[in-house]
C-alpha cells in the first residue's frame, strides 16, 4: 500500500543553514497496518508525512502508494490516496 524507499530530505541547501531531516528513509506498509511514527523534537517525523502528502518535495528517492509512484506529483494530486487528521484542527 505504502512504499518509501531511500527518501533523503536536506533544508537550506548549500547555507550555514543547511539541515538534513531525512537521510535514506525506507518504509513498508501493506493494507491494514497500523504504525506508530515516535521520535524527539526534530527527528524528522513531521518532515516524513509532509513529504508523503506532498508539502515538501524530495531530494531522492520514491514514494509509492498503492503500486503508484507519486514521488514527484503536486499535494492536489495525492490527495486522492492519501488524507490527514491534524492533532489540533
Amino acid at each position: 500500500m505504502l512504499t518509501i524507499t531511500n527518501v533523503c530530505k536536506t533544508f537550506n541547501k548549500g547555507t550555514i543553514n543547511e539541515k538534513r531531516a531525512l537521510n535514506g528513509v525506507n518504509l513498508h506498509l501493506d493494507p491494514g497496518d497500523f504504525v506508530t511514527i515516535i521520535g524527539g523534537n526534530g527527528a524528522g517525523k513531521s518532515t516524513m508525512l509532509n513529504m508523503i502528502a506532498g508539502v515538501y518535495p524530495i531530494d531522492s528517492g520514491k514514494i509509492i502508494i498503492d503500486g503508484v509512484n507519486i514521488s514527484r506529483d503536486p499535494e492536489y494530486k495525492r490527495a486522492k490516496y492519501i488524507g490527514r487528521v491534524f492533532q489540533d484542527p
